[in-house]
Order: C-alpha cells, then structure tokens, then sequence
C-alpha cells in the first residue's frame, strides 16, 4: 500500500486498513492505517477488523480482484491503478494523470507536514538499471530517487 495513499485518505477523515507483510505493521500504523497481512486468508481478516464489509477499495498492486470482491459492501466503490479488469466488474480502472487543483492540494498537504515521503534510496543517472531491478523486486519500502 501506498503510504501517500494512507496520508491522503487519512487527511480525509478516511478509516484505512493497508495490507503488508508483519514487518511492515508498525509502519503502517505510524502512517495512521490498521495493518492486516496479505496473503492466503486476506478477506477473512480484513472483514474481521473491520466489523464487516467495507465502503471503498484501492488496489495499488493489481491480482486482488476476488478480495476486493470479497470484501466490499453492495454498491461500494473499488478502483485499481494496477489492474484494469476492475472495470468489468463496477470498479475504476485509474491512470494517474496531474491535475493543477489535485497537484495543488498535495503540495498543501506536504507544506503543512501531513504527508511525507520516505526515500528508500537515491540512484546516480549511471545507476539507473540498479534502480529499475531494485523496484522489480515490489519489495522496496519508500521512493526510489534518480538523482542528475
């Protein structure tokens, strides 16, 4: 899960439960999310922490489709950045594109300290092929930042 996600929705007023491995609990609960972890019996335990079906999906890692299924209310919403299928199924497929309102309010967000990045580690232009194999591996925590 995103950790601008959580901040966003968190600035929101927004309940999050965010899916990661157990080492990345206390991280998710620093960023204000109720952490479960993923993995074989994942419906299961996202409706039991959260006392039943749920409004809202956000799919940031694509495959989850049968969960969100699972675990969302009738006539809630559901959108996926990773995986278009949603569509087919009542959700919203996101490409992300900048809006100036959207970017505007993001910068608010950062100025005021509510949302943070963590950078996980900085490349040199040189390095570039390093940072694209360290972000295949889908188990970086944080941004990885290609530095001029």
């Amino acid at each position: 899960m995103g950790s601008f996600a959580v901040q966003i929705a968190k600035s929101f007023g927004a309940r999050v439960i965010g899916t990661a491995s157990e080492a990345n609990h206390d991280y998710l609960r620093t960023l204000g999310a109720e952490p479960v972890t993923y993995g074989d019996g994942l419906s299961d335990r996202v409706l039991e922490i959260a006392g039943g079906e749920i409004d809202g999906v956000v799919d940031f890692v694509g495959e989850v489709l049968e969960t969100t299924l699972a675990v969302l209310k009738d006539g809630g919403t559901h959108a996926s950045v990773a995986d278009p299928s949603v569509a087919e199924h009542g959700g919203r497929y996101i490409w992300v594109r900048p809006y100036g309102s959207q970017t505007a309010r993001v910068a608010e967000l950062a100025d005021s300290g509510e949302l943070t990045v963590e950078v996980a580690q900085t490349f040199s232009l040189d390095q570039v092929p390093e940072a694209f194999r360290s972000s295949a591996e889908g188990h970086t925590r944080g941004k990885l930042v290609i530095l001029p």
